[in-house]
């Protein structure tokens, strides 16, 4: 992934060289093929060139195109090239000497910031308009490219991470707004950063910085209709249609795409389409396997891709790469703190990835977020006049469970409240929060059942966040993530679909496993669900206890202004199982993870 940075005094006087060299600094490690710079007056911009697609290498951004009175600085991918081309009026000889960024220009200068309705992918842009002195920001509407800002009445500073931006500022503080939110598992509102000062342009919002003043907007909501009267046969197969486009488009790369594959139904699916349409190219896939934590392995499912496709699997052992371990030497992101226990784990793929040759790696995640909100699936039942077909299901979950259990369960008071007319109920603010930390959350916070909320699970921006979070690990080794369960197709789909497509006759992801009986293996077509962790999360608290302990009994820590000690102590003692797991399973290591990133982000200021 590219690196952006503009600085734009806005007062009209020059733009500080010095300003944008600290800000590019920061940016170094998304630029393994050089970077450029431009300055003209009160303007100066910077690219670090990371070319993944075929059409961009060797191109140096910021780019202008002759004839246009425009300049760029571009990071990402925009799929559905020819319907674009179309569009402009180019020819298909055009395809192959055109790059995103210049049809991004091009587009602009035929529809102006309307052009943010025309494209499919993930972009983040930066465009200076030299004949109106406008500077037109751009995200993509899912919001996996980045974008941060600092705006003031005299300079604008944007780049591709906060922490950049930072360096072009005099004194950056802790934002506490953003770390309660952090400690709630919830994105500060209105874009806010963990750095005072520092806002991130929200996923699908458009930003114009003139003389007089700016203005921001939405440009792109999903449609909130809902599908019906077709059968699930249809559904299937235009589900499968749209992740192969999604895959397709993810493919276009200037070297092999490998997929990062355990033995799940998400990502056994992206392999399975990507081998089909890489045709006699074997597929790389890159696997975590453990030959003592007999738990966590999934060779025997990974075994059965093999089998059939013929990919070459990539197989790394990580019985060694527990949370906590090394903690001191890891490669800890400057951004925010880290939230991936499995940090070591990420860190063999993508080193290795790196080495296969790969500059793209597509994973799996994000799968199970399309199937959120599967709760519905009774009310959803009742609502299409399905009623047999409700009754059948109710009786077979009343078979497997118990009166008892159907009674509690979420679906049936889900129905209830559906059918009476009823929101669902507001829950209260998480209870290892501290009242220092609850008074920096606004009442507009949806403390709603996370695991439940379908829309918010593929658009909210917390979504958005923890997408681009990996970007900062994978860029360090010269890798870019592509997500093809964060396509914008896709997502509009699921949302317009009813929940019984989502759940059904006792499986999640009902809708995948239908569209693809024909692709994946039986035996992970049948899982009910994916082989946790917890054994490798154990052996790290028994080996790095003395490490643990430091950070989390420390009277200064960090943390305790946010989360309850009582709370945290009796948490640490309950040993991560199926039962005990949830979301409040992550506190005690975000509370280790955001000491030691704050006192390494503001212990001299």
């Amino acid at each position: 992934m590219s690196g952006l940075a503009v600085i734009y005094e806005r007062s009209n006087a020059p733009a500080q060289a010095g300003a944008l060299e600290r800000v590019l600094s920061r940016l170094s490690h998304r630029g393994p093929d050089g970077r450029d710079e431009f300055s003209a007056g009160p303007l100066a911009m910077g690219h670090w060139h990371f070319w993944t697609t075929p059409e961009e290498v060797n191109e140096r951004q910021p780019l202008a195109v002759g004839g246009l009175p425009f300049r760029i600085v571009f990071d990402g991918r925009l799929d559905d090239r020819p319907g674009l081309l179309a569009q402009l009026g180019l020819t298909s000889a055009d395809d192959a000497c055109l790059s995103d960024a210049a049809l991004v220009l091009y587009a602009y200068s035929r529809w102006g910031a309307d052009c943010l309705q025309r494209f499919l992918g993930e972009f983040a842009f930066i465009l200076f308009d030299e004949n109106r002195k406008e500077l037109f920001c751009a995200r993509d509407p899912l919001g996996d490219r980045t974008l941060f800002y600092s705006l003031t009445d005299t300079r604008l500073v944007a780049a591709s991470e906060a922490w950049a931006v930072a360096a072009a500022m005099d004194r950056v503080e802790l934002n506490e707004t953003a770390a309660a939110h952090f400690f709630a598992l919830r994105a500060a509102e209105n874009g806010q950063t963990f750095f005072n000062g520092i806002h991130e342009l929200l996923p699908a919002h458009g930003l114009l910085v003139q003389d007089g003043g700016l203005r921001q907007w939405r440009y792109w909501t999903p449609e909130s209709s809902h599908i019906r009267g077709r059968s699930d046969e249809e559904l299937a197969e235009e589900f499968r249609s749209l992740v192969e486009q999604s895959v397709r488009s993810r493919l276009r790369a200037s070297t092999p795409v490998g997929i990062l594959m355990s033995g799940g139904l998400d990502s056994g699916s992206l392999a399975c389409l990507a081998s089909q349409m890489l045709g006699p190219e074997a597929l790389v896939t890159i696997s975590y396997v453990f030959d003592e934590l007999k738990d966590c392995d999934e060779r025997e499912y990974i075994q059965t891709i093999i089998d059939r496709y013929g990919v070459r699997s990539i197989q790394i052992p990580c019985d060694d790469a527990w949370p906590w371990k090394d903690w001191e030497s890891w490669p800890h992101p400057p951004n925010q703190p880290e939230v991936n226990p499995y940090r070591l784990l990420k860190e063999c793929a993508y080193r290795r990835a790196h080495e296969e040759g790969l500059r793209v790696l597509m994973p799996g995640a994000f799968g199970d977020n399309l199937y959120c909100g599967e709760e519905d699936w009774l009310a959803d039942l009742f609502r299409d006049g399905r009623l047999r077909e409700a009754a059948r299901e109710l009786q077979r979950h009343i078979r497997y469970a118990g009166w008892g259990a159907t009674l509690r369960s979420d679906y049936l008071r889900q129905a209830g409240r559906r059918l009476l007319g009823l929101r669902r109920p507001r829950k209260s603010a998480p209870a290892w929060l501290t009242p220092h930390s609850t008074a920096f959350l606004s009442d507009a916070c949806a403390w709603f059942e996370p695991a439940f909320e379908l829309r918010d699970n593929l658009l909210g921006d917390h979504i958005a966040q923890d997408a681009a979070y990996e970007t900062f690990s994978a860029s360090r080794h010269g890798v870019e993530l592509r997500h093809p369960y964060r396509d914008r197709r896709l997502v509009e789909f699921v949302l317009s679909l009813p929940a019984y497509q989502l759940y059904n006759r006792g499986y999640y992801k009902y809708i995948l496993r239908r569209a693809m009986r024909d692709h994946l293996p039986q035996p992970i077509l049948a899982r009910l669900q994916s082989s946790p962790l917890f054994s490798l999360i154990s052996r790290g608290r028994e080996r790095e206890g003395p490490t643990l302990q430091a950070y989390m009994t420390g009277p200064n820590a960090a943390w305790r202004k946010y989360v309850r000690p009582d709370w945290l102590i009796e948490r640490s003692r309950i040993e991560l199982t199926q039962e005990t797991d949830g979301p409040e399973a992550i506190i005690p290591w975000l509370c280790v993870s955001f000491s030691a990133w704050s006192q390494a982000s503001f212990s001299s200021t």
